[in-house]
């Protein structure tokens, strides 16, 4: 079934573990050619998925990124419910590579550790985290005990936790948190890094390091 930002309608629900593999492939596109990419995407990903989603997101303030697909679901029950070929596979990745300007760097695999659904239709503009962390462990029990003390203040945002397997580039996690737009990302961290929970997380979490940090904007969701 597909479901397109514009009409996806999301449960608010609260923060919670699962073990969702995550795939992110970064693309460096020409100037102009979002909207056939997206013809593209929709096209090979527009099926009953057995599990999780196919998101295609604008990507900015990220060297020689422009956009990435983002693939989620069960590894146990990955992929779509409709047997797709080898040549359908072949015909879709050359599509995307007639619109490829370069080869994007910082493709990567993860698993998502926590995740707090929120209005994905209205907050659909994230910044992402990408992280070096000593203890996985103690930083993702301080951040769903975070998720809870501040959730008046996250509201219908989302926000999740993972970790990094391939292509880390030195990252071992990822952070996301989404909102209507860069600048309700920016005013809600602004409370968030205020509060007395933020000062509990960074006491709790352990060592950890950003590294990077750039923004992402769902153009569409197909599950």
């Amino acid at each position: 079934m597909k479901k397109k930002v514009l009409i996806f309608i999301a449960l608010l629900a609260t923060s919670f573990s699962y073990a969702q593999s995550i795939r992110v492939y970064n693309w460096d596109f020409k100037n102009g050619s979002e909207a056939e990419v997206g013809k593209i995407f929709e096209q090979y990903f527009d099926r009953e998925r057995n599990s999780g989603s196919a998101i295609l997101q604008r990507v900015r303030f990220l060297d020689n990124v422009t956009h990435r697909v983002l693939l989620t679901g069960d590894p146990a029950n990955w992929g779509s419910k409709e047997e797709t070929s080898d040549v359908e596979w072949d015909a879709f990745l050359r599509g995307m590579w007639m619109h490829q300007q370069s080869k994007a760097p910082g493709s990567y695999t993860g698993k998502s550790l926590a995740w707090k659904e929120g209005d994905r239709e209205k907050n659909n503009v994230g910044q992402m985290w990408m992280m070096k962390v000593a203890d996985s462990k103690k930083y993702l029990a301080a951040h769903n005990k975070f998720v809870k003390q501040t959730a008046d203040i996250i509201g219908d945002r989302s926000i999740g936790f993972g970790k990094l397997n391939m292509g880390r580039n030195g990252a071992t996690h990822y952070a996301v948190f989404y909102g209507d737009n860069l600048s309700d990302v920016e005013l809600t961290m602004d409370k968030i890094r205020a509060s007395k929970a933020y000062d509990e997380l960074v006491e709790n979490r352990g060592e950890a390091e950003v590294l990077n940090s750039y923004m992402v904007n769902t153009l569409m969701i197909l599950e």
